[in-house]
């Protein structure tokens, strides 16, 4: 389906300093888990437990950042394109049969739905601390991508929900 016509998107890109802290963290943790090793004062299995989870939620924000940076959305007269490192999904304009636009913490989560498979994206959202925006997530473009994907496929409003919004055919 990739075509000349074909606009690609990309979604906002978060600061990689949260992943540097948590390696940062894990790797101490494994000093104090190493030097515990070597004395003969035994680390706690709180402390054994603690070290374990830091190392998980260190892999889990590289593994969530790096499915970031290999996500793109693309939009054509055939239909759409979207692939996160993970997942390819391509749908023709006729083979989506529904649209989910919901509000989320950051942005709202759209969740666009074909015969037999589904993909997920957020619209844009920021990240604020005290007023300040701290970082941008999600597709600066989303609402737009949105407007076009409804658009194409001959999407109609079949629900809404409070802020929830179903397009249908």
């Amino acid at each position: 389906m990739e075509s000349s016509d074909e606009k690609i998107f990309t979604p906002e890109l978060a600061p990689r300093s949260g992943e540097r802290n948590a390696w940062i963290l894990a790797f101490l943790m494994f000093v104090l888990w190493f030097v515990f090793r070597l004395t003969p004062w035994e680390l706690p299995f709180t402390g054994e437990l603690l070290a374990i989870l830091t190392l998980g939620a260190a892999l889990l924000i590289s593994f969530g950042n790096w499915v970031e940076r290999k996500t793109l959305l693309a939009l054509s007269s055939g239909g759409v394109r979207f692939e996160n490192g993970v997942r390819k999904v391509k749908l023709g304009w006729e083979e989506i049969e529904e649209v989910r636009v919901r509000p989320a913490v950051w942005g709202k989560r759209v969740q666009v739905r074909g015969k037999g498979t589904r993909f997920d994206f957020h619209t844009l959202g920021e990240v604020k601390y005290r007023g300040t925006v701290q970082a941008k997530t999600g597709f600066a473009q989303g609402d737009e991508i949105v407007r076009q994907i409804v658009l194409q496929s001959g999407l109609r409003i079949a629900e809404q929900l409070g802020e929830e919004v179903i397009y249908s055919r």
